[in-house]
Parts: C-alpha cells; sequence; structure tokens
C-alpha cells in the first residue's frame, strides 16, 4: 500500500508536527468523527470559523474542519471506513 499522503490535501503545523486536513462537515458530524478517532488515540483538531461569534461560545453548528496528524491519516481513514462498514474495532 502507497503511504503518501495526497499532495492535494492541506496542510498544517500545530506544534511541532504536520497535520492534514481529514474533511469539512457540520460540527455534529466532525465532533462524532473526533470521538471515534480519539478513542483510538489519533490526536484530532477541529478548527471552527473563529470570526463567528458562536464558535467562540460553542453553539456554532456550521462547518469546521478537521484535521488529524499526516502520519496517521491512513490509519484515521481505515477507522472511519471500518465503523462506516460496521465492523467492530
Amino acid at each position: 500500500m502507497n503511504d503518501a499522503v495526497d499532495p492535494s490535501l492541506p496542510r498544517r503545523r500545530i506544534g511541532e508536527v504536520s497535520y492534514v486536513l481529514f474533511l469539512s462537515a457540520p460540527r455534529v458530524v466532525a465532533e462524532g468523527l473526533k470521538a471515534r478517532l480519539e478513542a483510538h488515540q489519533i490526536p484530532v483538531h477541529l478548527e471552527t470559523p473563529f470570526s463567528l461569534p458562536e464558535a467562540y461560545m460553542g453553539t456554532y453548528t456550521g462547518d469546521v474542519s478537521l484535521w488529524v496528524p499526516e502520519a496517521l491519516y491512513h490509519e484515521a481513514t481505515l477507522i472511519i471506513e471500518r465503523d462506516h462498514q460496521g465492523e467492530a474495532s
């Protein structure tokens, strides 16, 4: 299997770690995926449009960006695909 992450995916550094954009989705969907990935010890960074007052208050339900460490991108993808297929973790 090719372990290279698609070079067209947006990347950013958070601390010393290179993160890649996993998806953009409504906050409720992203929060569910975040919980699943964190249950498998994959760190996740959710990014909201911080210029919105709702983002500060935690009531924003629009699209957010979900970022995972680039080194764990494929593992995160496999976890979500497995969960989507209904297989046990």
